[in-house]
């Protein structure tokens, strides 16, 4: 790219994969580099032609480079925010197919997967991910460092807080608040408010357990 903006992706999994399709389909493909990972084991291989390369490359970076964290972990927030303290700039990735309705506020960082409906009046922070199928009714509010799972449906009026996960197919309903830091469990039907920093699971959801640091390496 010119000025040397090229496009770095953060992370070399399953999300990481995804978002270079994004590019792909988008027809930016040519303006991604490659992945970056920290503690990188595979540094110098390479995935769909683009080369793996560990994050202690980041400082050799021209400043004009763009990144994108592709990582479906709450880890991804420590090094995002290392990478912005050190004056980068982030993408904002939308897939051709999403349907963006009226009003809708997508912050910096997000990543909008395929075949997803965000409807209208709809806040997003920074660096979530709403992934392939997802749903997000009228008057939502989503937080910053979110991930919306394959196939999740967020009634009207949801409000979910930072750092929240909320797994495959869950569905909340109208009006439901999920406070900061919790996990929604793959298929839960949330049907009342959950509090912060709780694993929540079932039909209708229930919140099972307090979470710790290390309970988020075992979930996902």
């Amino acid at each position: 790219m010119r000025n040397n903006k090229w496009i770095y992706i953060l992370g070399s999994g399953g999300m990481a994969r995804e978002a270079l399709g994004i590019y792909r389909d988008l027809n930016q493909l040519k303006n991604v580099f490659g992945f970056i990972e920290e503690n990188c084991k595979r540094s110098g291989t390479k995935i769909h032609d683009k080369i793996i390369m560990d994050a202690t490359i980041i400082k050799k970076l021209n400043k004009n480079s763009i990144f994108i964290g592709a990582i479906g972990s709450p880890k991804r927030k420590k090094l995002i925010k290392t990478i912005e303290s050190n004056g980068f700039s982030f993408h904002t990735l939308i897939h051709p197919s999403a349907i963006i309705g009226k009003n809708v506020n997508i912050g910096k960082g997000c990543i909008i997967c395929s075949q997803t409906n965000l409807t209208c009046d709809i806040e997003i922070g920074f660096h979530s991910i709403v992934n392939i199928g997802s749903t997000i009714s009228h008057d939502c509010k989503i937080g910053s460092f979110v991930t919306i799972s394959p196939g999740v449906n967020i009634g009207g009026n949801v409000e979910i807080g930072d750092e929240c996960w909320i797994g495959i197919g869950a569905k909340i309903i109208n009006k439901v608040k999920i406070g900061k830091g919790s996990f929604i469990g793959a298929g839960a039907v949330v049907t009342k408010n959950i509090p912060k920093n709780v694993l929540a699971v079932g039909i209708p959801a229930k919140v099972i357990k307090k979470l710790s640091v290390s309970d988020w390496e075992k979930l996902i």
